[in-house]
This record gives C-alpha cells, sequence and structure tokens, in this order.
C-alpha cells in the first residue's frame, strides 16, 4: 500500500491529537467526578442517617423520661398511701404529710377520694374549708375499681378550673381500697420534661389518649397551645404503639418528618418532629453539586484539550521541521515548550554518538564473552586432566567427566539466575546437595553471603567431589548416614566451612590422592589465607575450608593438574 492508498487509509485509521485529548480529559475527569460525587452522596447519607437515629434515640430518651417522671410520682403517692394516720382517720395530720408530699414532687396538689368522689383532703384549700365533690374523676375511681395506678388525660381542676392531668393510686386500709389519692400536675410541668431534648428546629410535645396537647415545646407565638387538638396527621396515628417518619405540616406551616412513640404506663403519646430539610436538604443539594460538577468538568476538559491540541500541534510541527532539516545539514534543535518532544530532538541530534557507542559496547561485550570462555575451557580442561589420572578405566572416567562437568554447569545456572554477581552460600550448597539426599538427612546452617562468580565455581566444584564421595564410600552410601555442612563469616572477609558426616561405614584414610582430594587442596590451597583440612576420622569425614570472598573476581581459580 503506497502513496495516495496509504494517505486514504491513514485518514480514515488516525484520529487527530485534538481528539485523543479529549478522550484522555473525558477518561480521567468523568472517573474522578464519579467517584467524588459517589463519596459524597455516601458521606451526606451516612451524615443523614446518623441523623435520623440521633433524632430517634431523642425520641425514646423524651419518652423514657416523661415514664421515669410518672413512675416516680406513683412512687411517691404509694409511699404517702400507707400512711396509718389514713387508717385512723386522722385527715387533718395526714394533710401536712400530704403538703410536703406535694412540695417535693412539685405538683399543684395532692387530694383524697372517697368512692363517690367526695374530696377528704385537698392540699390545694385551707384546712376547714369546705371539700367539693367531684364528679369527674376516671382515673380515680380506675384506681379504686383496678387497685393499679392510673393517670388521666386533661382536664379541669375542680379548685379554679385550670387545666391539669392527674396521677391517681389506691389506698387499701385493712386490706380493702377505700380511697384513691391523686396529685395534679399543670402542662407546664410536662413541658419541662422536654426542655433537655426538643432543640436545635425540633417540635415536641405530649399528647393525651384524645388526641389533645399536654405540653409542647417550643412555644408557638407565646402560646403553649395546650387544651387543643394536635395536627391530623399525629392525631391519625394517636393510640398506636409508634409510627416513625410520617410526613406532615407544622402549625407554622414547616415540611417535617414526625414520630411519636406511646406510653403504656400513662397512655400518652410523645411526639417529636422536625423540619424535613435537615434530612433531605444535604442530599438534594448533594445531588445538585454533583450535576454541576459533572457539567463544569465536561465544559472544563472540552477547553483544556482545545488548548492542548494546539500546543501539541505546534511542537509536532517543529519536530517535523526538524526532522526534514536534518539532511541539509541542521544540528542543534531549538528548545521547545514540551519536555517530551526536546528529548526525541535530543535523541536524534545524539543517534550518531549513541550508534558509535553500542559499536565499542558489543566490543567490550565480546571481549567479556572471550574472557569468560577462555576460563571455563581451562576448567573443564583441568577437569578432564584430572579425572583421567584417578580414574580406573574409561566407563569410571567418563562417569566422574559427566558429573563434574553438571556440577560446573549447575554452578553457571546460579551465576546467570543473579546475573553474574555471584550467588549465596546457602544456594549453593542445597543446590549441589539436592540429587544426593533430603532434607531429613541434612543440617544445614550458616548466615547469608554472596561469593563471586569464582569462588562459587570453586565451591560448588569442591561440594560435588565430596558428595560423590559421600555417595560412594561415606555418610551418604547407606540408608542412616547424615551430613552437617555449616559456615561463619567474620568481618574480615574470611569465610570458614565445616563437612561433617555421621552414621555411615566406617571411614579408613585413603592409600593414595585421588581426583577430589588433589582438586580441594589446590583450590584452597593457593590464595594467601585460604586452607583446607581432610580429616578422615573413623566416625566420618570431615573437612574444614577456610577462604576470603573479598577475593578478585578477574583472578582465574583453575584445577591444575
Amino acid at each position: 500500500m503506497f502513496g495516495g492508498e496509504w494517505r486514504l487509509a491513514a485518514r480514515f485509521r488516525s484520529w487527530p491529537i485534538s481528539a485523543y485529548l479529549l478522550v484522555l480529559a473525558l477518561a480521567t475527569s468523568i472517573p474522578i467526578t464519579a467517584c467524588a460525587g459517589f463519596l459524597a452522596y455516601h458521606f451526606v447519607a451516612e451524615s443523614s442517617q446518623s441523623r435520623k437515629v440521633e433524632y430517634e434515640d431523642r425520641l425514646r430518651l423524651m419518652r423514657n423520661a416523661t415514664e421515669l417522671r410518672v413512675a416516680n410520682i406513683i412512687e411517691d403517692l404509694q409511699i404517702l398511701a400507707l400512711s396509718p394516720l389514713l387508717a385512723a382517720g386522722r385527715f387533718d395530720e395526714f394533710r401536712s404529710h400530704a403538703v410536703d408530699t406535694v412540695k417535693l414532687i412539685g405538683g399543684l396538689a395532692i387530694a383524697l377520694y372517697e368512692p363517690d368522689g367526695q374530696q377528704l383532703v385537698n392540699t390545694r384549700l385551707d384546712p376547714g374549708t369546705p371539700l367539693p365533690k367531684r364528679t369527674a374523676f376516671d382515673a380515680e375511681r380506675r384506681a379504686i375499681e383496678t387497685g393499679r395506678p392510673q393517670v388521666s388525660g386533661l382536664q379541669q381542676a375542680v379548685v379554679d378550673g385550670q387545666p391539669i392531668v392527674t396521677i391517681a393510686v389506691p389506698v387499701r386500709i385493712a386490706g380493702q381500697i377505700r380511697y384513691a389519692l391523686n396529685v395534679g400536675l399543670s402542662p407546664r410541668y410536662l413541658s419541662t420534661l422536654m426542655d433537655d431534648y426538643v432543640s436545635g428546629g425540633l417540635v415536641g410535645s405530649i399528647i393525651d389518649q384524645q388526641g389533645i396537647l399536654l405540653a409542647r415545646r417550643p412555644l408557638l407565638d407565646g402560646d403553649d397551645l395546650i387544651g387543643q387538638p394536635t395536627i391530623p396527621a399525629v392525631r391519625s396515628h394517636v393510640g398506636q404503639v409508634s409510627a416513625w417518619w410520617i410526613k406532615a405540616i407544622s402549625r407554622s406551616g414547616v415540611a417535617t418528618y414526625t414520630s411519636l412513640l406511646r406510653s403504656d404506663q400513662s397512655g400518652w403519646t410523645v411526639n417529636l418532629a422536625l423540619p424535613r430539610e435537615a434530612i433531605d436538604g444535604p442530599l438534594h443539594r448533594t445531588i445538585e453539586w454533583i450535576v454541576a460538577l459533572t457539567l463544569f468538568t465536561f465544559v472544563l476538559g472540552l477547553a483544556l484539550a482545545r488548548l492542548l491540541a494546539h500546543r501539541f500541534l505546534a511542537e509536532f510541527s517543529d519536530l517535523e521541521r526538524y526532522v526534514s532539516g536534518l539532511q541539509n545539514g541542521v544540528v542543534s534543535p531549538t528548545i521547545g515548550r514540551i519536555a517530551e518532544v526536546n528529548r526525541m530532538k535530543q535523541v536524534l541530534h545524539l543517534v550518531g554518538g549513541e550508534l558509535a557507542s553500542a559499536l565499542r559496547q558489543q566490543r567490550d561485550l565480546l571481549d567479556e564473552i572471550n574472557h569468560r570462555v577462555k576460563n571455563t575451557l581451562g576448567t573443564v580442561q583441568s577437569i578432564a586432566r584430572l579425572s583421567r589420572s584417578s580414574a580406573s578405566d574409561v566407563d569410571h572416567y567418563v562417569a566422574a567427566f559427566e558429573g563434574r562437568i553438571l556440577a560446573l554447569s549447575e554452578a553457571y545456572n546460579l551465576l546467570t539466575e543473579n546475573n553474574w554477581v555471584g550467588a549465596d552460600v546457602r544456594a549453593i550448597v542445597e543446590r549441589t546437595l539436592a540429587p544426593y539426599a533430603g532434607p531429613d538427612r541434612l543440617t544445614i546452617s550458616g548466615p547469608s553471603l554472596l561469593l563471586p562468580p569464582k569462588l562459587t565455581l570453586a565451591l560448588s566444584a569442591t561440594i560435588q567431589e565430596l558428595s560423590t564421595n559421600a555417595a560412594k564410600y561415606g555418610a551418604f552410601s547407606t540408608p542412616s548416614g547424615k551430613l552437617e555442612i555449616a559456615w561463619t563469616g567474620q568481618e574480615s572477609g574470611i569465610v570458614r566451612l565445616i563437612w561433617i558426616e555421621r552414621d555411615g561405614p566406617l571411614v579408613r584414610k585413603p592409600t593414595r590422592r585421588g581426583f577430589g582430594t588433589k582438586m580441594i587442596t589446590r583450590m584452597f590451597g593457593a590464595e594467601t589465607g585460604w586452607s583446607v583440612d581432610l580429616d578422615f576420622d573413623p566416625d566420618g569425614l570431615r573437612c574444614t575450608m577456610q577462604f576470603g570472598v573479598e577475593a578478585d573476581d578477574e583472578k582465574d581459580v583453575r584445577l591444575t593438574g
């Protein structure tokens, strides 16, 4: 495909850089915006949920506080009802105790009723004042009939007609219910129970069994609204055990979520409302913010893509002119404002010098390869010569030669894996001993020490010779034989390695020196400070080697015969 055909294919298969930048802008900004929006929505939703939980807990606490106060009042009345003055009919003396109790409770008055509604004691009236008979005393009548404490709804006081609620308990004398003892509470008294729980835009109320407001916080235009029916959305749920998150409109026209709980103890309903804006507002505003941010990011991405496209096109045009000018001998490139394009120009400018440097590197690499090959061939030659001198026949010579070449190959593999920087002592020992014995017969210990390449080859060959000898005559020749190898390193760079065989056949000192003995002693006796000691202990061969790891890697370690 040449000429016009190539240009036509390139036109349909390629995009301008502005298109790629636009795709890049969208591909990066939209996911980031989506993630940010998701996280923002998640955090706001979590906050709203926490606000809901806090609101529900506040309502339960307000209901519990109301029940606890009623329970305390009932307990105080029950204690007062046990007074022996009532059994003795000494009502005037009983009145003084009742006055103290009503002050303790904080109520309006304490009254004692007979079953027909006749008052016998009323702490709100002066002593000697004729006491009225009450006809509407349902709570007191239920207390006498059931023998259990009772709580009334909103009603009017007998004395002055003000709105009150009453709590009544039965009075037993000689095991029989004779009277009802009650305390009157003002709506303001009930309102104080909500002060700790109604704040921050909340609306709280206590509602009687008929849906009439007993208490409300906060006041509406200075009016506490006591005695008025609660709003219809709440009144329809009065009497239910609970109702949550009812959508309602408050008396001031605010859209609210309202919830209520019924008190089994008093029959009253405790109600708490908060503006819907407090729950829904942050979520709605977050969604609006996410939409606005997405649109802003899209527009900004388009603008930036257009701006950057012009900048890139200008730089690439200059690069194209520079490449064309190279044919005319233009040497020094102009420096632009895009670092990558500048580097491309520098690469083009230095390409000739780089090619020349690459020919020199190739020569150095070839020299290094030649050096390695010569060393390897010298080592193989030494192995062949020493193996011949110690072999009894051709088969023995071939087997010994192959084993030593394989050991040398394995050492080269270790060095290749480490890019010829050396090999660790443990890796050398484990890799060389792997064909001879498993971990149940080996004990290997010592620190991590990196040996240079030449010393790696020497130690690998030594371990191979000792292993071969152990397999033929030593610890590896019997199932019970074991081997221990340990080494230590000193700050001076000297390494001490010990080979100890145990539980093998009886060891006898050889009558002549074989290949292994010659190789080991010659390699580790050639350097100052290096040594090797072969101890043919009857219980097992012991070999102690000492060498330095800081030896010059360029020095040949040869197996000379």
